[in-house]
């Protein structure tokens, strides 16, 4: 072992003041208690914590901050916030939601986990007590004495894909319905359904306040279903247990950027029958007297939904790409925090027209120079060769009959020669 090396390494790191990052805070265990309007849930950590806990998608709504103890404390109701349920086989019914665990209380950072926290609520813990208890006892068929109705009363909202599965993609078939169980002498119509993106930002009413669909091609009416729960030997009653179910079966939507969909919806208990609306006609109204109105229960629950198909990343909008995969999807957001320049086909394909234009232009460009450079080099040597000196003889052939030129210096008298 090459201790010198060590020690001077050791030496440096202490010279430069590099100090040792400490490790991230973690979750240790995460501990649910279900009420029937309530889910409160503790988060223990190994550490102190200074960060802010909240249901996903509802940061602003539903969090906890961090009081620098390694206990945190949620409280979420059971109606929002995110928190899906599911029925199960025993009656009970299973409530689950994804915590966010932000350790820093303004900045997100790699060491933030996402958590999923669950917990079972009893059946006998979902009953309502709706009804006033001045009514008076009633003796029915089965030697048993019960206010009328009394807190017999569970009303939950199904929201899943086939088979009932908690997340689908857009376009999969989906199936929404509001279960009740309560007395038969008791009503139920359900209204003013709204789909919401988690966010308080966006919108989409599914029932209006009578109990129709806005737009059956986003989400058909309602169709119903009954089903006796206590049967027996005796006499049926009018207030024997009963299950109603309103469901139907809509093609799956979800919100851009929003990974679920949630959906609210409104339950109008009726003393006796409901009245019905003829959701033809778009002028009447739903007139419920206040001598028959018994309660409002607001029901919820939350789906994931995703859309392989669909450019979520605006980054990647421009692209247009309909036929996208979701595992192309990742690969090209990858890419692209890579720092890489994606193109698509076409635009490829016509960059290189361009760049294939601009070469043939300078290669024309080139040639016409190269052409002009030489005709101005045969122009000057032409005219170099064809000028005549002044010294020179007009004609190599004709000579003077007196031999050749001579200056001769002029003296008054020009020699002529003598002719005979």
């Amino acid at each position: 072992m090459d201790w010198p090396r060590i020690l001077f390494v050791s030496f440096l790191i202490g010279a430069t003041g590099t100090s040792v990052r400490p490790p991230p805070n973690h979750v240790v265990s995460i501990s649910a208690n279900c009420t029937r309007d309530f889910m409160n849930l503790r988060l223990d950590l190994d550490r102190p914590f200074k960060g802010v806990v909240f249901a996903k998608e509802f940061a602003e709504e539903c969090h906890s901050r961090g009081n620098l103890t390694s206990i945190i404390s949620l409280r979420l109701p059971t109606s929002g916030c995110g928190v899906r349920s599911e029925p199960q086989e025993d009656g009970s019914m299973e409530l689950s939601v994804r915590i966010v665990v932000q350790m820093d209380g303004k900045l997100r950072q790699s060491a933030d986990v996402v958590k999923i926290a669950k917990c079972s609520l009893p059946s006998d813990m979902m009953n309502m007590n709706v009804i006033s208890s001045n009514e008076k006892p009633v003796r029915n068929g089965r030697m048993k004495t019960d206010i009328a109705g009394s807190s017999r009363v569970r009303v939950w909202l199904e929201l899943g894909g086939s088979g009932g599965t908690g997340s689908v993609e857009v376009g999969q078939a989906t199936t929404l319905g509001v279960r009740a169980i309560l007395p038969g002498s008791v009503g139920v119509r359900v209204v003013d359904c709204i789909a919401l993106d988690g966010l308080g930002e966006a919108s989409q009413k599914l029932l209006d306040e009578r109990g129709c669909p806005i737009d059956e091609q986003v989400m058909p009416a309602l169709l119903v279903r009954f089903r006796p729960i206590e049967e027996g030997w005796s006499k049926p009653h009018k207030d024997d247990l009963v299950e109603k179910l309103f469901q139907t079966t809509f093609p799956a939507f979800k919100f851009p950027d929003r990974e679920h969909l949630h959906v609210s919806c409104g339950v109008q208990l009726c003393r006796g029958r409901c009245p019905k609306v003829d959701c033809r006609r778009r002028d009447e109204r739903f007139i419920l007297p206040s001598e028959r109105h018994l309660a409002r229960i607001e029901v919820f629950n939350s789906l994931a939904v995703s859309a392989p198909q669909i450019e979520l990343d605006s980054r990647t909008r421009g692209d247009r790409r309909g036929n996208m995969t979701l595992e192309q999807y990742q690969k090209l957001k990858k890419m692209r925090s890579e720092g890489t320049l994606c193109l698509s086909q076409s635009f490829l394909a016509l960059s290189f027209c361009i760049l294939g234009v601009i070469f043939l232009v300078a290669i024309i460009v080139a040639l016409c120079c190269l052409l002009r450079s030489r005709m101005q080099n045969n122009h000057g040597s032409s005219y170099r060769t064809s000028g005549a000196s002044i010294f020179s003889s007009s004609s190599s052939g004709s000579q003077s009959r007196f031999g050749s030129k001579l200056l001769i210096p002029y003296s008054g008298s020009l020699p002529y020669g003598r002719v005979y």
